[in-house]
């Protein structure tokens, strides 16, 4: 049987360059050997250079990384006035798009649409056309581009002149099988409740975006990273991977774990210091621990 490629990657790349840095020790260090981008960041520049100067050879894959979360957009907040709050910062939840997708009325949907094509031809070209990033792939910060109307913008724009010559290899649908998540005895940590509860929404809103995926000829790599969100430690890791491997292999597919290694140590490095629990996402202790865990994967592979 053929081997499957897997990804060992990392979300949020480029929030500061010290959190950038700290990510790309998990990969001179480790096993890390993708990462997704931030387009939206104060310093995109930079560690675009800081990822060009640790990886000469481009032997990490390159993954955009859509933001509607936080910080402020690439298009202007004039805009994408329906997506941002005074300040001009994104302001909206997963679930306020989500339900503006199901309840806007014609005329609100179709500016939402146009805003959000907007925002996404203007995180692609910061990471194309501005910088030459290289992407190979998409997926969202928080998995935003699960909702519906996100998805479907997402599949215009990329259809778009402008951007018919970007290869995109892969799109991801964050949607962990179940099958070997619960084919393991005695797993070192139960799955939090609110970890199932995402799998339970992403897992409703993937049928439709994979069909259409898999129609366009784009590859749905299987994933690992949902069920167990910012708790990819090494226990977990090592006692689940060899039956994603095995279910990957199954399928005839590349296989995806998701990590979010790069801690943030100060305030400064916030993207918006207003958001208090977005200071607790990038300020656990977890994100250490998964780092841990992708040297770990280094050690115990070579």
């Amino acid at each position: 049987m053929k081997e499957i490629k897997v990804w060992y990657h990392a979300d949020d790349f480029g929030v500061s360059i010290e959190q950038s840095e700290r990510i790309l020790a998990c990969y001179t260090d480790g096993a890390l050997n993708s990462i997704s981008i931030l387009p939206n960041v104060r310093d995109l520049g930079s560690v675009l250079a800081l990822l060009e100067k640790t990886d000469k050879d481009r032997e990490i894959r390159r993954v955009l990384h859509l933001n509607f979360v936080e910080g402020k957009p690439l298009a202007g907040e004039k805009q994408v006035s329906l997506l941002v709050d005074r300040a001009g910062y994104f302001d909206k939840s997963f679930g306020t798009l989500l339900r503006q997708d199901y309840t806007a009325g014609k005329k609100k949907r179709a500016m939402l649409k146009k805003q959000i094509c907007a925002e996404i031809r203007a995180q692609l070209r910061a990471v194309t056309s501005e910088y030459d990033f290289g992407i190979t792939a998409i997926d969202a910060h928080q998995h935003y581009h699960m909702i519906p109307m996100i998805f479907d913008c997402l599949m215009e724009v990329l259809e778009e002149e402008t951007f018919s010559g970007l290869t995109i290899h892969q799109i991801r649908i964050p949607v962990d099988p179940l099958k070997p998540a619960f084919s393991v005895r005695n797993r070192p940590q139960k799955i939090l409740p609110i970890n199932l509860v995402k799998w339970l929404l992403l897992k409703m809103l993937s049928k439709k975006a994979e069909k259409r995926l898999r129609e366009k000829g784009v590859e749905v790599p299987v994933f690992f990273g949902i069920l167990y969100t910012c708790e990819m430690k090494w226990d977990i890791v090592n006692a689940l991977l060899p039956k994603y491997k095995a279910y990957a292999e199954q399928k005839g597919a590349s296989l995806e774990l998701m990590f979010h290694p790069g801690n943030l140590t100060a305030e400064y490095e916030l993207p918006d210091q207003r958001r208090k629990e977005l200071r607790a996402f990038y300020m656990s202790d977890n994100r250490f621990f998964e780092a841990e865990c992708l040297k770990t994967l280094k050690r115990t592979n070579s």
